[in-house]
């Protein structure tokens, strides 16, 4: 009987052992959570700020590698300049474009087309390509985590041609002054003021005519 009784104990302890190893298979184990970084927590190069503060606000978001920011910008291609230079508008998330920019590309540097490596020149006009700029750098990259040394260094905005001026509008004060008057007076003023003369004279013959006749 003894022997019943510890054979049952021992039943019951396996059994609510397998219940508790059952129920904390069923309780999933917490996974580990990553804080999403936005183009706010970006520490900008100062230079890039002052030169660029419209660009700045194209940020689209950012990409964390090995724990650095990379800010990514969408960069419309136009052209590709005698000098190598590279000419981007930087759009917005609206596509709409913010600013125009010039890239000095690195040595074999390239645009990525779905993960394709393509050179600029190959690149088609307003064709829209992903740039990066490193936290705390003056520059564009083509792919975050790339090594710096193959930044683009920001050389120059393209100038823009400036208003024709229009043409000042001449008033009194600023009119040059005519060395001679212009010849603008008519005689005729004359010939009336003779004609009067006359007609006062023969009035006049008339009167000492008839005061002779009296």
């Amino acid at each position: 009987m003894k022997a019943f009784h510890c054979m049952t104990l021992t039943a019951l302890i396996l059994g609510t052992s397998v219940l508790s190893v059952a129920d904390a298979q069923q309780q999933p184990f917490p996974r580990e959570r990553t804080q999403a970084r936005s183009c706010a927590d970006v520490d900008w190069n100062q230079d890039m700020i002052t030169n660029h503060p419209r660009l700045i606000e194209a940020c689209q978001e950012v990409v964390v590698v090995r724990e650095q920011n990379w800010a990514r910008f969408q960069a419309a291609f136009t052209r590709v300049e005698a000098d190598g230079n590279v000419l981007f508008s930087i759009r917005d998330s609206r596509n709409r474009p913010i600013e125009n920019v010039v890239l000095e590309p690195a040595t074999g540097q390239v645009a990525y087309i779905d993960n394709r490596a393509v050179p600029f020149a190959q690149l088609r006009r307003d064709q829209v390509v992903n740039l990066y700029v490193p936290e705390g750098q003056y520059g564009f990259v083509s792919q975050p985590g790339a090594p710096l040394e193959e930044i683009a260094i920001v050389r120059r905005a393209p100038s823009t041609p400036a208003a024709t001026s229009p043409a000042p509008v001449r008033t009194a004060a600023t009119q040059p002054r005519a060395d001679v008057l212009p010849a603008t007076a008519s005689p005729l003023p004359w010939f009336a003021f003779a004609g009067l003369l006359s007609l006062f004279g023969a009035l006049t013959v008339r009167l000492i005519r008839r005061s002779q006749a009296c």
